[in-house]
């Protein structure tokens, strides 16, 4: 009986070290198996972290690829400029650098625009049209300037410009009206006298704005050829204000003899 029991406790046993064994190796089956799923997952954290990475550095690819591109863009204006001819100064004023052959070519062409027109007149108007054809040409080479011009300089250019070409129009039908006046009639009443005062007044005037632009070509950093052909336009101006003073001054010493009886007898 003895020998039995004692056979089943080595049974016992050797049952539960079998079984105690078997728990043990499926435990580190389990562990194995953990710790290879591990670096499955941190291979793939890397490569996320990877991608991130790369997305940002794409981004920053961008980023200087979009400045380059902008420098690039402002060289090419700047160049573009340049070869325009617009040139600054340390005004941050601009004029177009036009050479003087250019400038004298545009004036040339615009004053024979004006030729042409002023061959479809007849009579008087013609002939005031033509006695200020060159003023109405320098008004319009100023009228040029105005507009290369940028700034404060360029604005006020172009505004006694425009009041200039307001008056000769003004100044041609006071000469007009002057011109037309019968020749009877100037023989006994004399000149016209209000229409001499109105232009004397327009005279006044026009020389005040060609002061002005003297003034305005003093502040203009130009280059020396440009600033010369302003300087003809602006003596061309002053011509034309001494011919209107010749005519004015010839209507008023246009007495006739109702003027001369009158000064006569006012002796």
């Amino acid at each position: 009986m003895k020998k039995i029991v004692s056979i089943f406790l080595v049974l016992f046993v050797f049952a539960s070290l079998s079984i105690f064994s078997l728990t043990i190796a499926k435990n580190e089956d389990t562990g194995s198996q953990g710790q290879d799923a591990s670096p499955a997952g941190d291979e793939q954290g890397n490569q996320q972290q990877g991608e991130g990475s790369e997305d940002q550095g794409q981004d920053e690819g961008q980023g200087d690829q979009q400045q380059q591109q902008e420098q690039t863009q402002e060289q090419t204006q700047e160049q573009n400029q340049e070869e325009n001819g617009l040139l600054g100064n340390g005004n941050g004023q601009q004029l177009r650098a036009r050479t003087s052959s250019e400038w004298k070519s545009m004036i040339q062409e615009k004053r024979g625009e004006m030729i042409e027109e002023i061959k479809s007149m007849k009579g008087n108007l013609q002939k005031a049209y033509q006695n200020q054809n060159e003023v109405r040409t320098a008004v319009h080479a100023f009228l040029s300037i105005g507009e290369e011009l940028v700034g404060d300089l360029g604005e006020e250019v172009s505004k006694v410009a425009k009041e200039f070409n307001n008056s000769v129009q003004e100044t041609i039908k006071a000469e007009e009206t002057i011109r037309n006046k019968n020749r009877i009639l100037r023989f006994f009443a004399g000149g016209d006298q209000e229409t001499a005062e109105e232009l004397r007044s327009l005279v006044n005037q026009n020389r005040i704005r060609i002061q002005r632009l003297k003034e305005l070509k003093g502040e203009c950093d130009c280059e020396d050829e440009v600033s010369t052909l302003m300087q003809e336009q602006i003596q061309s101006m002053e011509q034309g204000q001494d011919k209107l003073q010749e005519m004015i001054q010839n209507e008023k010493n246009a007495r006739g003899i109702w003027g001369w009886f009158k000064g006569l007898f006012g002796k």
